[in-house]
């Protein structure tokens, strides 16, 4: 059985229940597709945490384009994996060599788990739920995940991670590791590096106020998949009718200042 076949609650899809049962429903039945950003955000991953697993997974298409004979024939042969155009590595060669060579990530780069597969009981809901952490260092009781980000500034990544649910993956993670493998994380850490180059590479640790707030929404959610299964409905966003919002630029008085509200004046 692979890990895709084990029957349990993953991150990937309860993190749709933030939009509404609906969503998370449909991506039970309808998987995300997989798209070139996604396939380019594994194999980063894979070139950073484990560089010889690559050609396992990954293929390389030097034949120009996909089409004709001997693309069919390359695609059958290389079908158990994601196939890639040399030029379409590049920014994965270039991120991952970055966060290899990043002085703040290099300490963890040695004797991890890459992408364990765990599986534990959620003891407040009794559901099955499953996770593969990016990187755990057993020894130092570190969670380690890589993103790939458009800012690793400050409060832009923070905004990110916050959109994205990337505290409440790990917190699920935490949980799932001190449950599956009995060892309880003392740091749950993010490593974030830029899809542009230069491809700046920063470390940042979740701090107990945010793991403990990704717990409680994440809490809320397994609650939320365990309710909509007992009655089997599987609402939208909306339960009932709702006053339209609009932007508060609209209500705007003569006098107030335009950049006030987030809009630029030209000069």
């Amino acid at each position: 059985m692979t890990y895709f076949d084990i029957d349990a609650v993953n991150f990937s899809t309860l993190k749709f229940m933030r939009e509404s049962p609906l969503a998370y429903r449909y991506r039970l039945s309808v998987p995300y597709p997989d798209t070139p950003a996604l396939a380019l955000g594994r194999v980063t991953h894979t070139l950073v945490f484990e560089p010889d697993l690559f050609e396992r997974d990954y293929a390389v298409w030097e034949g120009g384009a996909r089409r004709g004979k001997e693309w069919d024939a390359f695609k059958e042969a290389h079908c158990d994996q994601t196939i890639f155009k040399p030029d379409e590595l590049d920014a994965a060669v270039e991120m991952a060599e970055t966060v290899r060579r990043c002085p703040l990530v290099q300490p963890y780069l040695d004797g991890g788990l890459f992408e364990k597969a765990i599986e534990w009981t959620d003891s407040a809901t009794g559901l099955r739920c499953k996770g593969r952490p990016d990187w755990l260092l057993p020894d130092e009781r570190i969670l380690l995940d890589l993103k790939t980000a458009r800012s690793i500034e400050g409060r832009r990544f923070g905004a990110a991670a916050a959109a994205y649910g990337y505290h409440l993956q790990l917190a699920m993670y935490k949980a799932g590791v001190t449950a599956a493998l009995g060892w309880e994380p003392a740091r749950v850490i993010i490593v974030a590096v830029e899809k542009d180059a230069p491809h700046d590479c920063g470390v940042f640790e979740l701090d107990q106020d945010a793991l403990y707030a990704g717990a409680e929404e994440v809490a809320e959610l397994l609650w939320a998949v365990k309710h909509f299964r007992a009655t089997n409905q599987w609402p939208g966003r909306y339960t009932e009718e709702q006053a339209l919002q609009l932007p508060q630029w609209m209500f705007m008085e003569d006098d107030e200042d335009p950049e006030s509200f987030g809009l630029s004046v030209a000069a």
